[in-house]
């Protein structure tokens, strides 16, 4: 085209189209790159804290990542979560499109099977982050067509005998050392086995209930407990309730959070007993 020749409409808009695609495609690579970074920056930083090996002591575990985070200008939840990122990948930063936030919601779920079976849908089917959750709210991978359901295990709703919680230590996929918030200020430290279900020992191939149940308490903002049972090994036979959701009262996680014996019979993870 001569320096003197005038663009026809067809032709200026020929070349926007041209050159909104340049910047459409470069904008997606930029991301892609950037993502990876991240993702690979996150994976960095969970193994970094991995090697200290924090988790033996819930209450110094929170504290230092409490510190952690003051520091780094981010929140635990963020340092918790690229722990959890490095645990589920330990051979590596996955190879994926999916985005942080994607991973913020797969890390939440217990099993890799169950991670992996919405890992994989959500990049066949190029799924948003809020798809990829409104496909884990359903419980898709628990409820296929034509499986039967779980048995629903009966849910107390009176509030006596019902106490907040934290985690000390996981024992097995059913039995739990929390500390007890008493009332008064004055917390005990208590062996708890979960009510209804029975999950294999760890040498018995319990493996799986083990890391779901750890994965879960580690994650949990709020627990509630609710027992006035002992059974013949002195521990006390309790309902379990937690909430992902650090705003949740306890009141509200008593009543409608997420029930940990629940959730293992859903997994098959454990049987009813």
């Amino acid at each position: 085209m001569s320096k003197d020749m005038v663009l026809t409409g067809q032709q200026f808009e020929k070349l926007a189209k041209d050159l909104q695609k340049l910047v459409d495609e470069g904008r997606d690579k930029a991301k892609a790159v950037n993502n990876a970074i991240f993702l690979k920056t996150c994976w960095a930083m969970g193994g970094r804290i991995e090697v200290e090996d924090l988790a033996e002591n819930a209450g110094y575990t929170t504290t230092v990542m409490e510190k952690l985070a003051k520091l780094l200008k981010t929140d635990r939840t963020t340092l918790v979560r690229c722990v959890q990122f490095y645990r589920a990948y330990p051979k590596g930063v996955p190879d994926t499109p999916l985005t942080w936030s994607h991973y913020r919601y797969l890390l939440t779920l217990g099993t890799d099977k169950e991670r992996a079976f919405y890992e994989d849908k959500a990049i066949k089917e190029g799924w948003t982050r809020d798809q990829l959750a409104k496909a884990i709210n359903a419980e898709e991978f628990l409820a296929p067509k034509g499986e039967k359901k779980a048995k629903k295990l009966a849910r107390p709703t009176s509030p006596f005998f019902t106490y907040r919680a934290e985690v000390l230590r996981v024992v097995d996929g059913d039995t739990i050392i929390f500390r007890v918030d008493l009332g008064f200020q004055v917390w005990k430290e208590q062996i708890v086995r979960l009510v209804g279900v029975d999950a294999p020992a760890l040498k018995e191939g319990g493996e799986d209930a083990f890391e779901y149940v750890q994965a879960q308490m580690g994650k949990a903002k709020t627990i509630v407990i609710q027992t006035n049972k002992i059974d013949i090994y002195g521990r006390y036979v309790a309902h379990v309730y937690y909430s992902l959701d650090e705003n949740d009262s306890w009141e509200k996680v008593f009543a409608s959070g997420r029930y940990l014996s629940q959730d293992l019979i859903d997994r098959g993870l454990a049987r009813t007993v």
